[in-house]
């Protein structure tokens, strides 16, 4: 079996340490297995026709070869190489490699005349022409996401979506479905879904029942919120966060994306900064680390933190693989969720959605692989082998973006916070347009610039 797949140097660092990173071998890579073909059950004949062979001979000799041309086909079939689809995965998930692995063995099973080649983009985000980020690497098919859709359409990069092939898919939540939607048609295909939520500690009953963000502070107590507040990344997503919050429109909050911080938008910000225990916030290193706050939480170096679902995967692996007992780290049972409020009365969160997209150069049968391997990364089945982990494991906590997985029974007792989440990103809204990313990067680096370098 071939098992092609490559990394690239900057993904969501494996919790557990089993995902192999850069430089290191995949499992199967390189091992490249041929069966021969079938010429040595034909040659023992050809060579056998001699001028000694009798007319007898010569006849059933050639029978026999006539015999075994005609059963070519089927074997010739079996060394026939195999076609090759190149698909370029989002990088920041939980365990990525595994995850890769996982839907690369599931699709060649049942397509087997198929190799899945998995890559991560080094410089997903990076929107310079010369780092090759999502907007300019090479695929058959993109994980993209919604940040980056409109400049996606903008430039004619997406092969348009077949109604049948939309009508073959399973359902999609209806934040996804909106994600997905331009112009009244879907364009991409939803795979995950993200939004900053509220997560804190069972003893922080403060903050079960804040409903504004004036009462998310004085609900949170002492032990304070972790969050990561530094470099253009984490500050231009808040930004957006707190544009919407405010505005309630997406086309308003679009508006207000201007190259010079809004004065209230920072003032805001700063006020998240002063719940941050002393220390963090916004110390460069730790934002490096994409699950540093969530670890920090179940160390309980604070009463909440604020973060995507997924950290939640994070948080538990610290406990039972980073903390000594006398630690007293934080159990699945300590953990509770809630929507992160920005902003006084009924709050849309912010919600990002991961995509699939197939490239505008994909044509003829790479075409309907592609379209293949789309439909089952958001099948059941592929859901089930991504979010319920093996016994004794911990589950990733990435939300779907199709409705089977939230009525699923093995996926709902291996992560039972998933209604929670539902409820929370089913009042969400998406906001894409071209440059986006380019936009919020250039305000949030003058915003970075602005608060303080240490808290």
């Amino acid at each position: 079996m071939d098992l092609e797949m490559t990394a690239g140097p900057s993904f969501k660092p494996s919790p557990r340490g089993r995902g192999r990173g850069p430089g290191e071998a995949w499992e199967g890579e390189g091992l490249r297995t041929r069966r021969r073909g079938p010429y040595p059950l034909i040659f023992p004949f050809a060579a056998r026709m001699g001028p000694s062979f009798s007319s007898w001979e010569k006849v059933c000799s050639v029978v026999l070869l006539v015999l075994a041309l005609l059963l070519t086909p089927p074997l010739a079939l079996a060394a026939t190489p195999r076609r090759v689809l190149h698909v370029s995965l989002y990088p920041y998930i939980p365990e990525a490699p595994a995850a890769a692995l996982a839907l690369k063995q599931g699709f060649e099973r049942a397509h087997p005349d198929v190799v899945v080649e998995i890559t991560f983009n080094p410089h997903y985000y990076d929107t310079d022409p010369a780092a090759k980020g999502v907007l300019y690497e090479d695929a058959d098919v993109h994980e993209i996401d919604v940040v980056f859709l409109g400049d996606f359409l903008a430039r004619h990069k997406l092969a348009p979506l077949p109604a049948a092939f939309v009508s073959s898919l399973d359902p999609m939540t209806p934040i996804a479905a909106q994600a997905a939607t331009a112009g009244g048609k879907v364009v991409a295909v939803p795979q995950w879904l993200c939004s900053d939520f509220l997560v804190y500690r069972a003893d922080e009953t403060g903050l079960a029942s804040a409903d504004t963000f004036a009462a998310m502070e004085a609900g949170l107590g002492k032990n304070g919120l972790l969050m990561g507040l530094a470099g253009p990344g984490a500050l231009g997503e808040l930004y957006l966060s707190f544009l919407m919050a405010r505005d309630g429109d997406p086309h308003a909050a679009l508006a207000d994306i201007t190259p010079t911080p809004d004065p209230e938008i920072e003032s805001r910000i700063q006020r998240l900064l002063a719940l941050e225990p002393a220390g963090f916030g916004r110390t460069a290193a730790y934002q490096e680390v994409e699950s540093f706050y969530a670890r920090q939480f179940a160390r309980r170096s604070g009463g909440a933190y604020v973060g995507y679902s997924e950290l939640i995967h994070d948080a538990l692996d610290e406990s039972a693989q980073g903390c000594r007992l006398e630690d007293h780290c934080l159990t699945a049972d300590d953990i509770r969720v809630a929507p992160l409020r920005l902003e006084d009365g009924k709050v849309r969160p912010m919600i990002w959605v991961d995509m699939f997209g197939i490239d505008a150069r994909v044509h003829g049968r790479k075409l309907t692989d592609a379209e293949d391997f789309v439909r089952y990364a958001v099948s059941l089945p592929a859901y089930r082998a991504l979010l319920v982990p093996e016994p004794g494991g911990i589950p990733r906590y990435l939300l779907p973006a199709t409705e089977a997985p939230f009525h699923d029974a093995a996926i709902l007792a291996a992560a039972p916070l998933y209604p929670k989440f539902r409820a929370i990103v089913d009042q969400g809204v998406v906001v894409t347009a071209p440059d986006l990313q380019a936009r919020l990067h250039d305000v949030a680096a003058r915003l970075d610039a602005d608060l303080p370098k240490t808290h």
